[in-house]
């Protein structure tokens, strides 16, 4: 399950699990306990990547996006709201359910860059794709520009994107 720092969050037996699958852990986030710390003392002793366990302070210095400031300050929510048909009680309740899905997952930021991204390749008169994938089903991002399917039209479930 990605956790609030865009890092999947496992407990040890699914980290054992990856590791026999031969998958990384490099973006595996664990609790600190016992066990990891006997794991990346074993670590040297096999020259194999040991689990790095990182304070909340690092994933804000490593979550720090390049982007303009009026974007990093942006009102994600302002922002959408503006784009919302007027009176159209189905889409206000649309984008309002969205918006606090993508609050409790802290994907506001991701949604500040993609703003950024879509003004950048709309000043700049760049094309993009008419949509891909699970992001389909998001009416937020559809409103934003990141795709052009209207996923109130055709009944997507939000579910099927924020998976």
């Amino acid at each position: 399950m990605l956790d609030k720092f865009n890092r999947y969050e496992c407990d040890e037996e699914t980290g054992i699990n990856l590791l026999y699958k031969g998958k990384s852990l490099k973006h595996v986030e664990f609790k600190e306990s016992k066990d990891i710390d006997l794991y990346n003392e074993k670590c040297s002793e096999f020259d194999i990547e040991s689990i790095q366990i990182l304070s909340e302070n690092d994933f804000d210095r490593i979550n720090t996006y390049l982007i303009p400031e009026h974007y990093k300050s942006l009102d994600v929510e302002e922002y959408v709201m503006k784009l919302v048909s007027e009176g159209d009680s189905d889409q206000i309740g649309r984008v309002e359910m969205e918006l606090t899905e993508f609050k409790a997952r802290k994907l506001y930021p991701v949604l500040k860059v993609l703003i950024y991204i879509i003004d950048t390749m709309r000043k700049n008169n760049l094309v993009w794709g008419i949509g891909r994938g699970s992001s389909v089903a998001s009416y937020v991002l559809y409103l934003i520009g990141v795709h052009k399917v209207d996923s109130l039209k055709y009944n997507l479930d939000i579910k099927e994107f924020l998976k």
